[in-house]
């Protein structure tokens, strides 16, 4: 199994986008970018209370249904 990664300082960026905020997981495109972000500690490896609730959370799960 591959290893898993949390943001464990600030923020992931690409542009104006923000690809994953602190506390939330995030998974390095390749081996030289899960390099860089470990060494420079922006990324760690997730515990194991924080894989388990990455696999129970669902994306679509957060978005509203539209009525108020």
């Amino acid at each position: 199994m591959a290893k898993q990664y949390v943001v464990i300082h600030g923020q992931i960026e690409k542009g104006n986008e923000v690809l994953a905020k602190l506390g939330q997981p995030y998974k390095p495109k390749n081996r030289a970018e899960e390099d860089r972000l470990v060494k420079a500690g922006v990324i760690g490896e997730a515990t194991g209370s924080q894989k388990a609730a990455e696999s129970d959370t669902d994306p679509s799960a957060s978005q509203g249904t539209g009525g108020e």
